[in-house]
């Protein structure tokens, strides 16, 4: 779960009016000053290929960020990805009653960039992405928007994928404990300092960086996410790193699955339950 970095407030820049003025309303910042300095700022931009606007973040660091869920990066993960049998979707389970089984309901808690959301949903999950960072959700929306109003015929997969989508822009740990959603399985990827050794990020990760910083209180969420899932948690973690603490009784991990770089942290409520650690 991502926070405002509180030294670092984008503007919007005014090279689109209209957008400009609605989009100022809307998150609270101001529109650009042309002799203003920012590192951070919003702006509409289109490329070649492609002529359709895109709200993206700009930075004085590198290149400007945008979300797209039917081209580029996300696109070629949902083809080459590995499918179901992949472990982003193994760690999510299936929901087995009376010899049938079905997929679960998922909440992503720190949606981020979208990515992880985008892939279960295309492969059939309904998927509720919320984010804390207004910015942040901002873009999500836009990306969502324009999938959903497309320049041109879509896959039925991808059409699909997309109607399984969702976005909320709140405080994930306060949303889940105030609502009180009905919902299966709740994940988290928690973002984590980078490693001074560590090679550069890419370009989103460098923008999420600058602009929301560290998480600070993904032990908090993994308690509001354990007392509201009803099937399990799920939690992404680096290969090698150790749970989340979790401030109900240390709670540990039923269950993992791992990849080269990746380990997925899975706490079934259930089990929890029995052994009365929850």
């Amino acid at each position: 779960m991502e926070q405002l970095n509180s030294h670092i407030k984008p503007c919007i820049a005014n090279t689109h009016p209209d957008k400009a003025k609605d989009l100022s309303y809307k998150l609270n910042l101001p529109i650009c000053d042309e002799a203003a300095t920012s590192p951070l700022w919003l702006d509409w931009l289109s490329n070649k290929k492609d002529p359709t606007l895109n709200l993206s973040l700009c930075s004085d660091k590198q290149g400007p960020v945008s979300i797209d869920f039917l081209s580029g990066k996300k696109a070629h993960r949902l083809q080459f990805g590995g499918g179901k049998g992949q472990p982003l979707v193994r760690a999510m389970g299936q929901i087995e009653n009376d010899n049938t089984s079905r997929l679960p309901n998922i909440i992503d808690a720190t949606a981020g960039m979208g990515g992880d959301s985008y892939v279960l949903a295309s492969l059939g999950f309904k998927v509720q992405m919320i984010e804390r960072s207004p910015i942040v959700a901002a873009l999500l929306d836009d990306a969502l928007k324009r999938a959903n109003n497309p320049t041109e015929t879509l896959s039925t997969e991808i059409t699909s994928g997309i109607a399984n989508l969702s976005l909320i822009n709140a405080d994930s740990a306060e949303y889940l404990l105030e609502q009180k959603p009905d919902i299966d399985v709740i994940y988290m990827d928690p973002m984590y300092p980078e490693k001074k050794k560590k090679a550069a990020a890419k370009k989103e990760m460098q923008a999420l960086q600058q602009l929301v910083g560290p998480d600070t209180d993904s032990e908090n969420l993994l308690a509001a996410a354990l007392q509201t899932a009803k099937y399990r948690v799920v939690v992404k973690r680096p290969k090698g790193a150790i749970p989340v603490f979790c401030p109900i009784n240390n709670i540990q991990p039923s269950a993992q699955v791992s990849s080269p770089n990746t380990r997925y942290d899975i706490y079934v409520i259930k089990a929890l339950k029995a052994s009365k650690h929850l």
